[in-house]
């Protein structure tokens, strides 16, 4: 069995200039003040994305305590592995377990954690990468305090950089385009930011040498981080619907290559651009779901990359397109009270459908006036049930926005107070 941190010589440079201490660690400063308070040994769990310290840590709030501290790996290990560690433990005593990846542990495999820790038999300190409250049984975060990483800054990022520079008593410089274009690579990642430091510096010590189309070289491209089961998945396209709503359509557009160079699947994308489109633009312009569904079989027939010409034009028309959640809030109401009466209504007779003698015998579809007989073709009648009055329930309140103004101004031009 591993320990926590072991010693190898053969290791990334990430690892290799780990912070030993506090006061070398760089960025989290609310959870580190936090951490630094905790001197009983009391199981954790560090959240947030990859590169922002979660393993550091873990590291240096377990080595104040003279606990014997053991490593695995979600990724790796399953329950046997825990149960070896669980049953170490019931020899030898207590056991810092630092579990990394827990999101990646099914329910059935967080639970055989659950006794240990409730009985002191472990203390666990565990990192993921995906929101707890999504990924982790709420009886395990139930014993752990919880503590959320953020993406690290700029200047968080250049400080680590640095540090590590003097670590390996580096004496070549930088050039400051250079490092910005490390840090737009990284993305607030420092393992990342520390790997292509790495092979940079195995590729030449000049590095005042390396300008960008050699950087290009070195590292080679740049793959943007999106995976499709995780949180950042659903915030994306979270931000990318928000945009379209809030009508910004270079927003919207940003939201959208994002997912398209992530690998998304397009038709994820179309669908969704066809439920906003009904959703959040509704009557406002009727020409917003007939494009979305084009959009919708187009990029189904033609595949990518050609489908990001539609998404992209269906993407910019309804973020641009006047809104409306009418037709939405309409329908929503009616289902409302449909689920509350269930069956209590009757159809009237004149509206009733009248297929046989005996139906007709019954009155159904008796006095029936068909609209297109009249003026306008149209005549104030009754279409709600009968015990519906005098009280008519009003589903769809038509706005001022768009083509919808011209929907209002008919209907109260048809049904007068009623809209």
């Amino acid at each position: 069995m591993d320990s926590l941190f072991s010693q190898n010589k053969q290791v990334p440079l990430a690892h290799a200039v780990r912070p030993k201490n506090w006061s070398e660690f760089v960025g989290q400063t609310q959870v580190v003040q936090s951490l630094r308070a905790i001197s009983k040994p009391t199981s954790i769990l560090l959240y947030g994305p990859p590169g922002t310290g979660k393993t550091t840590l873990a590291h240096l709030l377990s080595q104040g305590w003279s606990l014997q501290k053991r490593y695995l790996s979600c990724v790796t290990s399953g329950v046997k592995e825990v149960r070896e560690v669980l049953d170490e433990a019931k020899r030898q005593g207590t056991i810092v377990l630092f579990l990394d990846e827990i999101h990646r542990f099914s329910s059935s495999q967080q639970d055989a954690l659950l006794s240990a820790v409730e009985e002191g038999e472990i203390i666990l300190i565990a990192a993921t990468t995906e929101n707890p409250s999504f990924r982790v049984n709420k009886a395990l975060l139930s014993r752990m305090l919880v503590y959320r990483l953020t993406t690290l800054s700029e200047e968080e990022e250049n400080s680590i950089f640095e540090t590590c520079l003097t670590k390996l008593n580096h004496k070549g410089k930088f050039p400051p385009d250079l490092k910005k274009e490390l840090f737009r690579r990284s993305s607030g990642d420092a393992r990342k930011l520390l790997g292509y430091l790495e092979r940079i510096l195995s590729f030449t010590e000049d590095t005042g040498s390396i300008d960008e189309s050699k950087l290009a070289e070195i590292l080679g491209e740049n793959v943007i981080f999106y995976d499709k089961n995780s949180e950042s998945h659903y915030d994306i396209i979270s931000a990318f619907i928000k945009s379209l709503r809030g009508s910004d359509p270079d927003a919207a557009l940003f939201y959208l290559a994002l997912m398209i160079e992530g690998g998304e699947d397009p038709l994820f994308i179309a669908r969704r651009l066809v439920i906003f489109a009904s959703e959040d633009v509704g009557n406002a312009s009727v020409h917003a779901l007939p494009l979305a569904i084009a959009t919708w079989q187009a990029v189904e027939r033609v595949g990518m990359p050609e489908g990001r010409i539609p998404l992209g034009q269906c993407t910019t028309f309804l973020a641009s397109a006047p809104k409306s959640n009418a037709s939405y809030l309409a329908i929503d109401k009616a289902l409302q009270l449909v689920r509350e009466r269930k069956r209590e209504f009757q159809i009237p007779n004149h509206l009733r459908n009248a297929p046989t003698a005996t139906h007709k015998k019954e009155g159904a579809g008796k006095d029936y006036k068909y609209p297109h007989d009249f003026p306008d073709h149209f005549l104030k009648e009754r279409y709600f049930p009968t015990n519906f009055y005098p009280e008519i329930p009003q589903f769809y309140e038509p706005t001022n926005q768009g083509m919808e103004k011209n929907v209002r101004e008919q209907l109260k031009r048809l049904w007068g107070d009623r809209y």
